[in-house]
């Protein structure tokens, strides 16, 4: 299946809003919960206090328990926050009425986009060596010869 086609089968399939909001919160707050399990890690060693183990093996220590915790109170009020939660299932919303564009249209406009900038780089090499050339060769040569 391609990506359009699951596209327009998630489209068709009228997805509920909040499981895409529900799905965003994991995977943030397992990015968030290693983010700040490495800050809460650095935290702890620069006031002096070690970052121990809190089960042998497994290697859970607590400062991951710590960025965790952290994780799940923001994660959780902004679930419980009116507001928060009114944003976020609005955003998903938007974001299943979305259209997105096939792959060749991708490659259509990524080339376009190529092709301007080499253009643009081609024009500005030229006004800039131009520039060069008028202010360091051209007018001293003018002015000595007056």
């Amino acid at each position: 299946m391609s990506a359009t086609e699951a596209s327009q089968q998630a489209n068709r399939a009228e997805m509920d809003p909040r499981r895409l909001v529900v799905v965003s919160y994991l995977v943030f707050g397992i990015i968030a919960t290693l983010f700040l399990g490495r800050m809460v890690e650095l935290l702890l060693a620069r006031i002096g206090v070690g970052n121990a183990a809190l089960i042998d093996g497994v290697g859970i220590m607590v400062a991951d328990v710590l960025g965790f915790l952290i994780t799940a109170g923001v994660a959780i009020y902004a679930w419980t926050n009116p507001k928060v939660k009114a944003l976020s299932l609005e955003v998903a919303t938007e974001l299943m009425r979305v259209t997105w564009p096939s792959w060749e249209d991708v490659r259509i406009s990524t080339l376009a986009v190529v092709v301007a900038s080499l253009i643009a780089a081609v024009i500005l090499f030229g006004m800039d060596t131009i520039s060069y050339k008028l202010m360091v060769e051209w007018l001293p040569k003018l002015w000595s010869s007056l």
